[in-house]
C-alpha cells in the first residue's frame, strides 16, 4: 500500500531472500513434500524447508500433506514466528505452499478455506508443532508477515523490535514496529527470548522513521549495518565472522556489503558458491571472484596481487586458504542432539590460538583465536569451519539414509541414564553401553502409539551406531555421520598478515602449522576424550606426498 505503489511487489518479492527455497527464478512455487527423493525430509533448497542439523532445535519444516501427528516437526506458522526475525516478510511468511494467502483479511478466509485441503494435518495450519498439539497456527490474530522493504533501506532500523513482534504473534506489525512507529509490551518467551505481549501502533512516534522526514532516512543503497543485523547472527555463529576495519582488509580499503553483493531489480543479490548455501543455485558466481578483481581486473581499483611463488599454488589453493589464516570470532562448532536439548560447543572448547595443539599449555595466547579446517573443493583446496552433528535417526537399510528423529521425540523418550565423562560439567551419550541403552529406548512407540525408529542409529564422529544381531553396538563409517563445512570467505587479511608473506617456511616445515593442523573428528570417544586428525589426512595426502611438502626428502 506504500512502497508498491510505485514498486512491483511480487517482482522484488520473488528475489531468493523472501522465498528462500519456496520459488524458482520463474516464480513457480518448488517447495514440495517430494522435492528431495535421496533426503525426503528437506523440502527445499533454502532456509524454509531445508533441514539443519546445526541449529538450536534441529530446524525440520514439517511436510504440507501428513496422515499422523507422530510423522510432523515445525509448522510454516511456527517458521514465521521463531525464524522471521531474520527475515524480510513475503515468500512463505506471506502465502502458504499451494499459493494462497496463509489469511485473507479482506475476504476473512484462511488458504486451507480456498484449497478445500483439512488443516489439521496440514504443514502450513497444523496447530501441532514441535510435540506441541497446542503451539496453534492462528493466522487471522496474529496476520502475514509482508514484505519488509524498510528493513534493509531504512536508517536506524529497529530489527530487534521488530522480531519481538514476530515471536510475540503480531505478524502484521512488524514492519511498523521496526520502524519505531509503535509501543511495545514486552516479556520472555520460554526459552527467554524477548517477545511482545502487546503491540500499540502509534504514527506519533518518530523516533526512528519521521514521517516529515522519511525520504532523508531511506537509502537506497543498504548499509552494511542493515545487512549485519541478520547476517551476523549467522556469520558470527557458523563462520566466526567479524566484519570490522581490523579483520577485513576490504572494509578497511572502505568496501561495504553490496560492493561486492549487488543487487539487482528483483532483490537477488550477488552470490558466490558457498558448501551450504543451496538457494538459487542458478545465481551461483554472480558477484565478483578474487581472481576476477585482483587478477583480471573487472574492479580497476583492486591491485593486482603479486605473488613470488610458483603459479601452480594459485591453480591448487584457492586465495582465501592464504588470506584467511585464522578467525578470531569463536564459532559453533559441535551440536549434540542426543539428550533432546541442542547442547552447542564453541570452537575455543576444541581448538586453540595454536593449530597443532588444540589445548596449548602456555599462556598469553587469545583462547578465542582458532583455525579453519582444509578440504578440496573443486579441484582446490579451501578453508571451512566443520560443524560436527551428534544425533539419533533411523535407518533405511534399502538406501543407507538415516532419517533424523525429530528432537520432540527424544525430548519425551524415557532417557537411560547417562554420565559426564570428559569432565565439563554435562554429561554426554558417549560410551557403549550409553548408546546400547539409548538404541533400545528408541524401539519404543512414541506418544500416538507410532514407532520412534524402525532401526535407530546414532550419527557421530564419522560413524554409525547400531545394533547388531547379537545385542552389541556395531559401528559403521558412514557419508551422513561426516563434519557439516561451512564455507569461510569473509575477514580477509592483507598480504603481510597471509600464510606464505614470510616465504615457503610458512607451510612447509617440519612442524607445517598447515598440513599438520588438527581437526576434530569426535568430540568425545567411548572415554570422553576428543578424536583430532591431520589436515593432510583430510585432504588425501599420503605420506610419501607429506613428507616432500614438509621438505623432509
Amino acid at each position: 500500500m506504500t512502497c508498491g505503489a510505485c514498486h512491483d511487489y511480487n517482482f522484488i518479492t520473488n528475489g531468493y531472500h523472501f522465498q528462500q527455497g519456496r520459488t524458482d527464478g520463474s516464480g513457480k512455487i518448488v517447495a514440495s513434500d517430494t522435492y528431495d527423493p535421496k533426503y525426503p525430509w528437506s523440502l527445499s533448497s533454502g532456509l524454509f524447508g531445508k533441514h539443519s542439523l546445526v541449529s538450536t532445535d534441529s530446524s525440520q519444516l514439517t511436510r504440507k500433506v501428513n496422515r499422523n501427528f507422530s510423522e510432523m516437526d515445525k509448522s510454516s506458522f511456527f517458521f514465521v514466528q521463531n525464524c522471521g526475525a531474520c527475515h524480510p516478510g513475503g515468500g512463505w511468511a506471506e502465502f502458504d505452499r499451494k499459493g494462497n494467502l496463509y489469511y485473507d483479511d479482506e475476504i476473512k478466509k484462511f488458504g486451507y478455506e480456498l484449497s478445500g485441503d483439512d488443516p489439521i494435518l496440514d504443514g502450513d495450519y497444523t496447530s501441532f508443532s514441535a510435540g506441541n498439539e497446542k503451539n496453534g497456527a492462528p493466522w487471522d490474530r496474529s496476520g502475514v508477515s509482508e514484505a519488509d522493504c524498510l528493513i534493509c533501506h531504512l536508517k536506524g532500523y529497529q530489527w530487534k523490535e521488530r522480531g519481538t513482534a514476530l515471536r510475540g504473534r503480531f505478524f502484521k506489525y512488524g514492519p511498523s514496529v521496526g520502524a519505531g512507529w509503535a509501543t511495545v509490551k514486552p516479556a520472555q518467551d520460554e526459552a527467554g527470548h524477548l517477545k511482545a505481549d502487546l503491540v500499540n501502533i502509534d504514527y506519533t512516534k518518530k523516533e526512528v522513521a519521521d514521517f516529515e522526514n522519511l525520504h532523508l532516512q531511506i537509502v537506497r543503497r543498504p548499509s552494511d549495518e542493515n545487512c549485519w543485523s541478520c547476517h551476523a547472527l549467522y556469520g558470527e555463529k557458523k563462520g566466526g565472522y567479524d566484519w570490522s576495519l581490523e579483520t577485513d582488509i576490504h572494509k578497511a580499503k572502505g568496501m561495504d556489503c553490496v560492493s561486492c553483493h549487488p543487487g539487482d531489480k528483483e532483490h537477488n543479490f550477488g552470490k558466490g558458491n558457498s558448501l551450504q548455501q543451496t538457494v538459487r543455485d542458478d545465481l551461483d558466481h554472480t558477484m565478483n571472484s578474487c581472481e576476477d578483481c585482483h587478477y583480471k581486473r573487472k574492479d580497476r581499483r583492486a591491485p593486482r596481487y603479486r605473488h613470488p611463488f610458483s603459479p601452480k599454488h594459485m591453480r591448487r589453493i584457492a586465495c582465501q586458504t592464504c588470506h584467511l589464516p585464522y578467525r578470531s570470532v569463536p564459532a559453533e562448532f559441535v551440536y549434540d542432539q542426543t539428550s533432546g536439548d541442542t547442547q552447542i560447543y564453541e570452537t575455543s572448547k576444541f581448538l586453540s590460538p595454536d593449530p597443532l595443539n588444540p589445548k596449548p599449555s602456555h599462556v598469553g595466547l587469545r583462547p578465542e583465536i582458532w583455525y579453519p579446517a582444509l578440504r578440496e573443493f573443486k579441484g582446490k583446496i579451501i578453508p571451512v569451519k566443520p560443524a560436527i552433528a551428534i544425533y539419533w535417526g533411523d535407518l533405511d537399510e534399502k538406501t543407507n539414509v538415516v532419517r533424523p528423529i525429530p528432537l520432540w521425540k527424544v525430548r519425551e523418550l524415557k532417557k537411560p541414564p547417562f554420565k559426564d565423562d570428559d569432565g565439563d560439567g554435562i554429561p554426554e551419550v558417549n560410551s557403549l553401553d550409553e548408546i546400547k541403552s539409548f538404541l533400545i529406548a528408541l524401539r519404543s512407540k512414541d506418544r500416538f502409539g507410532n514407532p520412534i525408529a524402525n532401526i535407530p542409529v546414532l550419527i557421530k564422529g564419522g560413524l554409525l551406531y547400531r545394533l547388531d544381531k547379537k545385542g552389541g553396538v556395531e559401528k559403521i563409517q558412514h557419508d551422513q555421520a561426516q563434519s557439516i563445512d561451512f564455507s569461510l570467505n569473509h575477514n580477509v587479511r592483507s598480504g603481510s598478515l597471509a600464510i606464505g608473506a614470510r616465504g615457503c617456511k610458512d607451510c612447509h616445515i617440519r612442524n607445517s602449522p598447515v598440513f599438520l593442523r588438527k581437526e576434530l573428528v569426535d568430540p568425545y570417544d567411548e572415554k570422553g576424550r576428543p578424536i583430532y586428525i591431520e589436515a593432510w589426512e583430510r585432504l588425501g595426502i599420503d605420506k610419501e606426498k607429506l613428507s616432500r611438502l614438509l621438505l623432509e626428502q
